[in-house]
């Protein structure tokens, strides 16, 4: 689970900001509160929602924890300058790193885990164990001529288990992560039992998914070929949603003759590079996804996903899925990880949440998992413009969030928590009025007599 998360000079962000999952002293909705298992454990609250104008930054927050998710995820090739997004409107920005920090909650253990950099190398690397009262070192890195690395009282099996941890460290590029180091170098394997380390790049890895408005799901087509009941409850997801969708179908297509929108060239590649007993997924323009598989006799099989609806005579019809509404599709997109969050310990972001969906459809879905009983530790973070969410009866004040930006350009982060609002208070109308920021100034919008004039 999350707990806190940090980033300073990247994008908007300027100056230090945190968005914040603690609970505070709220009373309200303590089934929001995931509690702590141990006197020196922390609690974490299930939702944040995040507020701002277009162009407030909403979206650098959330780009922030994926550059952080890709960094550790696919590391950076070697020789290769490291992706580097500053503060651009400053000229001593330009020249320092940026910083992002996580402070995770995994079982019983809570830990910080950042690292800073610009486009050369990494700059500090660290990761934490920490509780209530102290932290404990797991490692820390610093750039110099060589980088120094410094590793806490790791519970190691023997000495060469010890002595292959320190030649990992000492064999990490400038430009890579100590933790993407380890997972290439099979350390998360090998030296299982290390779990601190292990834990946290797992988390990065399988429990925290970030979802964007043009982020397009592509393992639905493995799940409903392996796991027919998966396919099922996700159908009746969609048909919860008044989709008007049944039923999703893989409908087998001809792969000489049949295929929308692959060129040649593309098929032939294909037809060299996939393996047998192995799946290709392809998304084409117009919302067209295709699966192939490759058979031990060599031939191919392709399928193209199809949603089913029930006509006027009770008989099933097929649809492409550019013929469903930009709001169904969206459903298709991000259906799956809600899924997940109601069945498994998740860390789900979604960046514009409300986009192309109707308000009813996105309360309903924080109404559900937020009321929730099921003792699933998941999260869900948002980022939107609906104010229908804005409502002290469905979330509490410390998980709304509000992003601002000044006349420099510069976003900052601040929640709900910190104005005197009372539980009875309407903040959706205060929110408009423009009371808590995060909000469009349309100075001249008021008046558009500028648009008249010549020259």
């Amino acid at each position: 689970m999350l707990l806190r998360f940090t980033v300073e000079n990247f994008m908007s962000f300027k100056e230090r900001v945190e968005l914040s999952l603690i609970p505070s002293k709220v009373r309200r909705h303590p089934r929001h509160v995931i509690k702590a298992e141990t006197p020196k454990g922390i609690s974490a609250l299930k939702a944040a929602v995040i507020y701002g104008a277009n162009a407030s930054g909403k979206s650098n927050l959330i780009k922030a924890m994926s550059h952080v998710q890709q960094m550790i995820n696919e590391g950076s090739r070697s020789g290769r300058k490291i992706a580097f997004y500053p503060y651009k409107l400053s000229e001593e920005c330009l020249t320092t790193p940026s910083r992002f920090e996580f402070e995770l909650k995994l079982g019983e253990h809570q830990y910080a885990y950042g690292f800073s950099s610009d486009s050369n190398e990494i700059k500090e690397e660290w990761l934490y164990r920490m509780d209530k009262v102290k932290d404990e070192l797991i490692f820390k890195r610093t750039a110099g001529q060589y980088d120094e690395f410094e590793f806490g009282k790791l519970p190691f099996d023997n000495k060469e288990d010890e002595l292959f941890l320190d030649f990992t460290a000492k064999g990490t590029p400038d430009n890579r992560l100590f933790l993407n180091e380890c997972k290439e170098r099979n350390i998360n394997k090998t030296l299982s039992y290390l779990t601190d380390i292990v834990d946290v790049s797992h988390w990065f890895e399988h429990s925290l998914t970030i979802i964007f408005p043009d982020s397009k799901y592509t393992g639905l087509e493995m799940e409903m070929q392996n796991n027919h009941k998966s396919n099922e409850t996700f159908s009746r997801l969609l048909n919860s949603f008044d989709t008007g969708i049944s039923d999703l179908r893989l409908q087998e297509v001809d792969f000489n003759s049949e295929l929308v929108g692959i060129p040649a060239d593309v098929k032939q590649k294909i037809s060299e590079e996939l393996e047998e007993n192995t799946n290709l997924l392809l998304a084409v323009p117009r919302s067209i996804r295709y699966q192939f598989c490759k058979e031990a006799t060599g031939e191919i099989k392709a399928y193209k996903l199809m949603t089913a609806h029930i006509n006027a005579v009770g008989k099933e019809t097929l649809f492409e899925l550019n013929q469903e509404s930009d709001g169904t599709q969206r459903l298709l997109d991000i259906a799956p990880g809600l899924l997940e969050i109601f069945a498994q310990d998740r860390t789900y972001i979604i960046d514009e949440i409300d986009r192309s969906l109707h308000p009813d459809i996105t309360t309903s879905i924080f109404k559900a998992f937020l009321n929730n009983t099921n003792p699933i530790k998941s999260q869900l973070i948002v980022t939107t413009h609906e104010t229908n969410l804005l409502n002290q009866d469905l979330v509490r004040k410390d998980e709304l969030w509000f992003v601002q930006k000044n006349s420099q350009g510069e976003s900052s982060l601040y929640s709900l928590e910190e104005y005197q609002t009372r539980f009875d208070k309407d903040i959706r109308r205060g929110y408009l009025a423009g009371r808590f920021g995060g909000i469009p100034l349309l100075t001249e919008f008021d008046n558009l007599s500028w648009l008249n004039t010549n020259g």
